[in-house]
This record gives C-alpha cells, structure tokens and sequence, in this order.
C-alpha cells in the first residue's frame, strides 16, 4: 500500500473512532445525554405526549445507597452526596412521583401491572470501595461485575426491587456504553443489569455518575433526572418502541427526565442543590416548583 494510501486508510479509521466515542448510544432512552448546563441550554425538546404505563415495576419505596467508586472521587463529591441523597429521598421532589403508581393501572399493551404504589424513600448510606478494577476505562459490563462482587463480598448493602446503587466515579475514570464515551457523549444513565423482563429476585438497579468537570451542580442535576426516571421506570427502554418490562415512557421510549430540561433547588436543613424537573402527565408537562423540600 502506498504512503498515500496509509495515511488515507488511517484517517479514515481515526474518524470512524471518533464518531463512535462521540455519538450517541443508539436507541438507548435510558441515556442523559448533556455533559454540562450548556448541552443542557441546547436541549431540543422531545415531541409532545404523556408517559404510558407499560406493565413494568417502579419504586415503591427506594432504599438508596451512594457508592463512590475509589478514593479519587472529588472530596466535595464525597462531602455533599450524603447530604443530597438523604434529602432527595425524603422530599416533595418524590411525591409528586406518587402519580406513577401501578396500583390498579391497566398497561396499555394489556400486561398485568404490578400494582405498586411511589412513596418516600430511605437512603441507607454511602460506601467508598476499594474496587477490583482498577481500570481506567471501564464499559458497563465492568460496573455491573463489580457492583455485584461488592454486594456478595458484604462491602455493599444486598440488593431487593427497591434498592438503587447510585455510583460516582472521579473524572480520571471513563465509562463506555454501547461503544459511546462519557462525558462525551453522556453525562450520566441508570439500567439494570437485566433489562429484558421484571426480575425482581436477581435485578440490580443502578445509576452511573461520571464527573465531567462541569460542576457540582451539574452532577446533582444528572443524578436527580436519574432517580427519577429508575423511580418510575426500574428497567429501562433499550430502544425507541417501549414495551414490557418498561414501566413508564412515552410513545417514542422516552422517560420522564428526558422530556424537561428546566432546574429547581431541593433544600434541607443540610443545605440546597440544583435538581431537575420531570414530566408530569397531570400537568401533560414538566413540574414547574422552583423548590422542593426535605422533609
């Protein structure tokens, strides 16, 4: 092959990398995809249209665990997680979730709901782990392994269908998902280490935090829009065609953070963050409180 040619075959090989890091997890939903308040400004809004019920499982009650993933982790990171999650758990940010109970909901492709009611929550700590892997560039699959060696090892609290494992990694750390790059291409998720049908004596719920220098703010703003979609929708869409064991999505796979891109503040006594708003179908649009409280 001629220098010519090599140069051209590796451009070319370049570009189809950087397409891959930078693009977006194809006809994943359960995907935040803003890095920062300035994707977050460049948001377009999905089309209009209330969430579905689908016959999959919410929670009920969370029980929260925040789950630093190393010692790198921002001290400010470790300091102030606590304090949110207690308060978001506990706070009117949760109740108006309470409008996606399943209780006595008909799904609409006809699967039998599992009839749950969304209540306040309860955070069960925060852990910093040691973890096995030490690597710097993790996919999925990586965390899922670890998240359950670290629950069979007693180093995390066991799993149950209303336990959340919320992880937040330091920014050296960079997490792959479906070939996509965080901080790239994502700026956080939440999944199920089985997304394809309601397990609820083997499933780990989970969401993933990666720090992208965008701020504190930015990071509770990221972690809010992924508890409140794992709340009404514990295994979430793999494609744009929602169906069972969704729970709750629009037509198009939507959830309900994807849909609002609008800030408030929760505030307790510990102190106040930047949270999202998400869709209400009794509003058939975003909440609009500019403060929720705890407790």
């Amino acid at each position: 092959m001629s220098l010519s040619k090599s140069l051209l075959a590796a451009t070319a090989v370049a570009a189809l990398m950087a397409g891959v890091a930078n693009a977006g997890p194809a006809g994943h939903y359960h995907i935040f995809r803003p890095t920062s308040f300035k994707d977050v400004a460049g948001h377009v809004p999905p089309p209009a249209g209330d969430m579905n019920y689908y016959g999959g499982s919410v929670f009920s009650d969370v029980k929260l665990v925040s789950v630093i993933w190393n010692k790198d982790v921002l001290q400010n990171t470790k300091d102030q997680v606590p304090l949110f999650s207690a308060a978001i758990v506990d706070s009117t940010y949760v109740d108006q979730a309470g409008e996606y109970a399943t209780e006595g909901v008909a799904a609409i492709n006809g699967h039998k709901s599992t009839n749950q009611e969304i209540h306040r929550g309860t955070y069960l700590g925060q852990v910093q782990l040691n973890p096995h892997n030490q690597s710097k560039t993790l996919d999925d699959t990586d965390i899922q392994r670890e998240l359950k060696l670290q629950v069979k090892e007693g180093n995390l609290p066991p799993r149950d269908p209303n336990t959340l494992y919320m992880i937040y990694f330091p920014q050296d750390i960079h997490i792959t998902l479906d070939g996509s790059m965080s901080c790239q291409a994502f700026g956080a998720y939440h999944f199920a280490t089985n997304d394809r049908r309601v397990d609820r004596k083997n499933n780990f719920f989970y969401a993933v935090e990666p720090e992208c220098g965008s701020g504190f703010s930015f990071l509770t703003f990221a972690a809010s829009h992924e508890y409140a979609e794992a709340t009404t929708d514990n295994v979430p869409t793999p494609g744009s065609n929602p169906d069972f064991p969704q729970a709750w999505n629009d037509a198009q796979g939507f959830e309900v953070g994807d849909k609002c891109s609008g800030r408030a503040t929760l505030t307790s006594n510990s102190g106040s963050w930047t949270v999202t708003q998400f869709y209400l179908n009794s509003l058939h649009g975003c909440s609009t409180k500019s403060t929720y409280t705890s407790p």
